[in-house]
C-alpha cells in the first residue's frame, strides 16, 4: 500500500484469533504467536487483536453476529485496513464478514499465499504459488452487483445465458491447467537429474523442519566449509526459502548432495502442498533427511510434530531421518537428555554455527547412509571390463585368478548393489545367492 506521494505505508490489520473450546492454554498461545509472526513477516502493522471461543463454527460468519458486529466497531476505532483471522474462511464467510466490516478480510492460507508470492524468485517458484493461489481462489470465487449479471446470447458475445462468474471459473481452470503442466514438466526434469546422481553413486541429503528452524543457514555453513559453491545465509525470518537450493558437499571422499527446500508450518495448506509436491519431493526422496528443529523454540515439540505429520501422513516419505536440534547455545545451562527424538535415526544437539556440530551431524549421516556390503564374485578372467565396474562403485579388498576366473572381494554401498546386479545382468553374468 502506498501514500499519495509513493511512500510505503504498511496495512493496519486486526487480528482475529478463533479457537475451539477443547483446545488447551498452550496450543491457543502457539496459535497466536505464530499468527503474529506470519503477519509480521508479511510486513503488515497489528493495531489490534480479537479473541473468540467457540464450540461450534457459525456457518454463515464464523464467529457469530454479535462477535461480528464487535470486530466491525473495533476495526473502526482503530483505523484498521485489513482484518485477519487465524484460520481458514469459506468464500461466503470472507464475504458475510467483509460486508459489515467494510475493510478487505482475508484468512491464515491467504496471509500465508502472500508470503509465498514475495519468496518466489525463479519462474519455478512463481508458477507453484500462482498454482496454489489458484486453487485457493476458484472455490471463493463469487459474483456481486451487476459485473456479474447474466450476459445476452449472441454474436461476439460469452455465450447463451453465460455469467462473467462463468467466464472468470473458465479462466481460472484453464490456467490451473497451464500451470499445473509446467510443474510437472519441472518435476520430471528433477525426477531425472536424481536418477543420473544415482547413476554416478552421489548421495543426496534433504533439508527438512519447522519454518525459521535454521535450515538455510545450515546448507550455508556445510556450502562454506565442505562445499565448491557458496550459499547466503538465512534471514531471522519465517519462510526465507522457498525456491529449493541444492549444494555439492565433499566429506570423507563421497560427494554429498544437500538440498534445502520451503519451511513447514501448522496446518500447511494443502493447496501449497499439492503445487510444491514435485519441489518437496526434491529433498524427501533422497538418501537421508535432515530434520533441523529449533530447540530454542518454546511450541518445540508441536513444530516437530507439524514436520513428522507432513513428512510420513501427508507426503508418505520413508528415508532415514536425522534430527538436529539447533540454537541450543541459545538456551542457558540446558541438558541434552531433555532434547530426545525417538523417531529418528541419529540425534545431533548444539548449533549449527559451531564447527563440532557440523563434524557430529557428517558423521552421523556417514553411519546412517554409507552402508557397505561385500560381494564375492567369481567372473572370466577376459571380463576386464566387470573388474572395472567393481573397482569404479565399491572397494575391492581381494583379486586373484584361478582356472581362466577371477575371484573378487569388493564392498558396494547398499544403494549400488542393485545397479551392479543390473549391470552383471545386462552381459548375462549371473551373480549366485553363494556368492553374495
Amino acid at each position: 500500500m502506498h501514500d499519495i506521494a509513493g511512500a510505503f505505508v504498511p496495512l493496519r490489520a486486526i487480528l482475529v484469533h478463533v479457537y475451539h473450546s477443547d483446545e488447551s492454554e498452550s496450543k491457543r498461545e502457539y496459535m497466536r504467536e505464530e499468527l503474529k509472526s506470519l503477519a509480521h513477516t508479511a510486513g503488515v502493522d497489528m493495531v489490534g487483536e480479537l479473541f473468540q471461543s467457540m464450540v461450534k463454527d457459525h456457518a454463515k460468519t464464523l464467529i457469530g453476529k454479535g462477535k461480528l458486529e464487535e470486530l466491525a466497531d473495533f476495526a473502526k476505532a482503530e483505523s484498521a485496513t485489513l482484518i485477519i483471522f487465524g484460520i481458514e474462511l469459506s468464500g461466503s464467510q470472507l464475504r458475510n464478514v467483509e460486508d459489515v466490516c467494510m475493510i478487505r478480510v482475508i484468512d491464515r492460507t491467504q496471509l500465508i499465499l502472500d508470503i509465498f508470492a514475495s519468496r518466489a524468485k525463479s519462474f519455478e517458484g512463481k508458477a507453484q504459488v500462482r498454482l496454489a493461489e489458484l486453487q485457493y481462489a476458484l472455490p471463493r470465487l463469487m459474483g456481486q452487483g451487476v459485473t456479474m449479471s447474466r450476459l445476452g446470447a449472441g454474436i461476439g458475445t460469452r455465450g447463451p445465458g453465460e455469467t462473467k462468474l462463468e467466464i472468470d471459473r473458465r479462466t481460472i481452470r484453464k490456467d490451473i491447467a497451464k500451470l499445473r503442466r509446467i510443474v510437472i514438466e519441472a518435476g520430471v526434469k528433477r525426477a531425472e537429474l536424481r536418477r543420473r546422481r544415482r547413476r554416478l553413486g552421489v548421495y543426496t541429503v534433504g533439508l527438512v523442519g519447522y519454518t525459521n528452524a535454521g535450515k538455510t543457514t545450515l546448507l550455508a555453513h556445510l556450502a562454506k566449509r565442505y562445499g565448491e559453491k557458496q550459499v547466503e545465509p538465512g534471514n531471522d525470518r519465517l519462510f526465507d526459502t522457498l525456491d529449493p537450493t541444492s549444494r555439492r558437499v565433499m566429506y570423507a571422499s563421497q560427494t554429498l548432495v544437500v538440498t534445502d527446500t520451503v519451511g513447514f508450518i501448522r496446518e500447511l495448506p494443502h493447496h501449497l502442498i499439492d503445487a510444491f509436491r514435485a519441489t518437496l519431493e526434491e529433498a524427501l526422496d533422497s538418501d537421508v533427511l535432515i530434520h533441523v528443529i529449533d530447540a530454542s523454540s518454546p511450541y518445540r515439540e508441536e513444530e516437530m510434530k507439524t514436520v513428522y505429520d507432513v513428512v510420513h501422513d501427508v507426503l508418505k516419505t520413508k528415508v532415514p531421518v536425522i534430527s538436529v536440534f539447533n540454537k541450543m547455545d541459545l538456551l542457558p545451562d540446558s541438558q541434552d537428555a531433555e532434547f530426545q527424538d525417538h523417531t529418528a535415526d541419529q540425534v545431533v544437539r548444539g548449533s549449527i554455527l559451531w564447527q563440532d556440530t557440523l563434524s557430529q551431524l557428517l558423521s552421523a549421516i556417514d553411519h546412517v547412509i554409507l552402508k557397505r556390503v561385500t560381494l564375492h564374485l567369481q567372473i572370466p578372467s577376459k571380463r576386464s571390463d566387470i573388474l572395472a565396474e567393481a573397482y569404479l562403485l565399491g572397494e575391492v579388498s581381494s583379486c586373484h585368478e584361478k582356472d581362466d576366473h577371477l575371484y573378487v572381494d569388493v564392498a558396494i554401498d547398499e544403494k549400488e548393489i542393485s545397479h551392479f546386479v543390473d549391470f552383471l545382468s545386462d552381459r548375462e553374468i549371473v551373480v549366485e545367492d553363494q556368492w553374495l
